[in-house]
C-alpha cells in the first residue's frame, strides 16, 4: 500500500499493529467498543477547580449518576480514586481519606447493578497530601529559577501553590481549623476568578507536590494499588501523572536521584539538560509503570492497565519535561490514553478569539497524534472533555479521537443537560448500541 505522508503511515500501521490487542482488550470489557465518562469525586458538583470534600462525604448521589450514565448507553464509568491532592476515596488502610466514605465500593456495587464496567484513575507523583507528610519524598529542584511570578531555589523540594484547584471553607469552620484536616492549604485566597481559563477557581490556594519517583513514595503507591486491586472488582487501573513536572526540566535532584545517575552514567556525567539526564528520567518513570504492571497483574492477570498522556512535541515536551517514553510505557502497560482537551484553551462561547485558538490546538492534537502514532505498542483510549465546552465542540473531539478502541469523556460534574442528550443520540446512532453491548 502507498502513502502520500509519513503520517498516513504511521496511522495505518497504528490500527493494523494494535487491531488483535483491541480485540483483547474488547472482550475483556465485554464490548466492541468502550464508551467511558469520568468523574473526580473531590471536585465538587462543578467544573473540576475545586477541592470540595465535604459534598464527596455528604451529597455525592451515586444512584443518580450511575442512572445518568445507564441512560446515556455508557458501559464503562471512570473514577478518579485518588486525585492531585493525596485523597483515596476507598475503604483504605494505607492512604488518606478525608471523604470517610468507601466511595469506590460503592460505585463498584451501583455497577454491577447497571452492567457498568468500572475503570478507575490513580494519581501517581503528584500528591499534596503526602508532600505535606513526607517532605523529604518530594521532587527537589537542580537549580535556581522563577515560574509563574515565584522563585525557587536550587536544593529547595518542589513544592509549589497549586495554579488552578481552590478550596471553599465548610460552613462556620475556619481556616486554621480546617488546615488540621487538610494541611496543605495556605492562608492565602483569591476572592474572585481569574480571567484566563486556567484562573477561575476561586477560595484558598493549596500547595501542590511532586514527589520523586526514586523515594519510598513509589512504595507507598504499589501497597495502595495492592489494596484496590484486591479488594475491588474493576476492569482497568490507570495510572495518572505517571510522569515529572512538566513547568520544570530541572526535577528531580535530590541526593538518591543524583547517586541513581551517577551510578548509571558515571561520577563526571553532566545532570541538568544533558542527553543523560533525559535518559534517566525516562528510564526512572518506566521502571515505575514496570513495577506497577507486575503488582497489578499478580493479584488479577484479566485487570486491565493503563496510563495517561499528554500530547505535545516529542523531544522538547514528552521527554525533556515529562520524561514519558511512549513507546516503552505502552510496551509494558496494555492501554494509553491520551488527554485531549483542545477546547479547555477556550470555545466559541467565549468569543471569535477563544473559538479560533482552540480550533488551531485541536487541529495540532488531531495532527500530533497522526505523526506519534507509531509510538504508541497498546490499544489507545484517548479522554476528551465536556466541560468547558459546547455540544460541538465536544461532538468533535469525541469523533476525533476515537482511535478504534473508543472514547472517554471527561466529567460526569459540569456537564450540560444538552451535552448528556448529545452523548446519548451519539451511543444510539454514531457507536451503535450494538456495539456498546455488555456480557457479563
Amino acid at each position: 500500500m502507498k502513502f502520500k505522508t509519513k503520517k498516513e503511515e504511521n496511522w495505518f500501521n497504528y490500527f493494523a499493529f494494535n487491531q488483535k490487542n483491541i480485540e483483547k482488550i474488547s472482550n475483556i470489557f465485554g464490548a466492541a467498543k468502550l464508551y467511558a465518562m469520568g468523574l473526580m469525586p473531590v471536585r465538587g458538583p462543578i467544573g473540576f477547580r475545586k477541592l470540595d470534600y465535604e459534598f464527596a462525604e455528604k451529597k455525592l448521589n451515586i444512584k443518580v449518576i450511575m442512572n445518568q450514565l445507564e441512560k446515556s448507553h455508557f458501559n464503562v464509568f471512570g473514577l478518579v480514586i485518588k486525585d492531585t491532592d493525596g485523597a483515596c476515596t476507598w475503604d483504605t488502610k494505607i492512604g488518606w481519606n478525608p471523604t470517610n466514605r468507601d466511595l469506590l465500593g460503592e460505585f463498584c456495587d451501583a455497577g454491577k447493578d447497571r452492567n457498568i464496567n468500572i475503570l478507575v484513575s490513580f494519581t501517581s507523583m503528584n500528591d499534596a497530601y503526602q508532600g505535606y507528610l513526607h517532605p523529604n519524598r518530594v521532587s527537589v529542584h537542580g537549580k535556581s529559577g522563577k515560574k509563574f511570578g515565584k522563585q525557587y531555589r536550587k536544593g529547595e523540594i518542589s513544592t509549589h501553590e497549586e495554579g488552578e484547584m481552590r478550596v471553599e471553607l465548610p460552613k462556620g469552620v475556619s481556616i486554621e481549623k480546617y488546615k488540621k484536616e487538610v494541611p496543605f492549604l495556605t492562608g492565602k485566597i483569591d476572592e474572585k476568578e481569574g480571567k484566563s481559563r486556567d484562573a477561575r477557581g476561586k477560595g484558598y490556594i493549596p500547595l501542590t507536590s511532586f514527589m520523586c519517583p526514586n523515594s519510598k513514595h513509589v512504595d507507598y503507591l504499589l501497597e495502595l494499588a495492592k489494596e484496590v486491586v484486591k479488594n475491588y472488582p474493576i476492569k482497568a487501573f490507570f495510572a495518572d501523572y505517571i510522569r515529572y513536572d512538566g513547568a520544570f526540566t530541572d526535577l528531580c535532584a535530590c541526593s538518591r536521584c543524583v547517586e541513581k545517575f551517577k551510578e548509571m552514567y558515571g561520577k563526571k556525567a553532566k545532570m541538568i539538560k544533558s542527553k543523560n539526564w533525559y535518559d534517566f528520567k525516562a528510564t526512572t518513570i518506566v521502571n515505575y509503570a514496570q513495577r506497577l504492571q507486575e503488582t497489578i497483574k499478580s493479584i488479577n492477570q484479566d485487570c486491565i492497565t493503563g496510563w495517561f498522556c499528554l500530547p505535545g512535541p516529542k523531544k522538547m515536551f514528552s521527554r525533556k519535561r515529562l520524561g514519558q517514553d511512549w513507546t516503552k510505557l505502552s510496551s509494558i502497560l496494555d492501554i494509553a490514553s491520551p488527554m485531549e482537551y483542545p477546547y479547555l484553551m477556550g470555545t466559541k462561547d467565549d468569543g471569535y478569539y477563544w473559538k479560533k485558538l482552540a480550533d488551531l490546538f485541536y487541529w495540532y492534537f488531531v495532527r500530533n497524534m497522526k505523526k506519534r502514532a507509531h509510538e504508541f505498542k497498546s490499544p489507545v483510549l484517548a479522554i476528551t472533555n465536556s466541560v468547558e465546552c459546547n455540544v460541538e465542540e465536544m461532538l468533535k473531539q469525541m469523533r476525533g479521537f476515537d482511535f478504534g478502541l473508543g472514547i472517554a469523556v471527561f466529567k460526569y460534574f459540569g456537564t450540560s443537560d444538552e451535552q448528556w442528550k448529545a452523548l446519548k443520540k451519539y451511543a444510539e446512532e454514531e457507536i451503535g448500541l450494538e456495539n456498546l453491548k455488555y456480557n457479563a
